[in-house]
């Protein structure tokens, strides 16, 4: 009987040893921040009939600028803005 048990010990043991521990594998996409400013903020110009003036146009470019930024740093995947069809 205590062979029996030192044997499911050991055999317990041995199984444990044996796992495999998975590596989860992330694929990071990192968007090219200027690009995705000028573009969002030329489409948001374009949408509101390009009334922005420079100090707007460069508000909004430093705000999607910001956003991207944020999102490659945390691994966010970005979307168009809404107002892009």
């Amino acid at each position: 009987m205590i062979f029996s048990a030192v044997a499911l010990v050991a055999f317990s043991f041995a199984g444990m040893a044996n796992e495999v521990e998975e590596k989860e594998e992330k694929i990071v996409v990192k968007t090219n921040c200027s690009s995705y400013a000028m573009a969002s903020t030329v489409a948001e110009s374009n949408y509101y009939g390009n009334t922005m003036s420079s100090s707007q146009f460069a508000e909004a470019y430093t705000f999607y600028y910001n956003t991207c930024v944020d999102a490659n740093n945390n691994g966010a995947i970005l979307l168009a803005p809404v107002f892009v069809g």
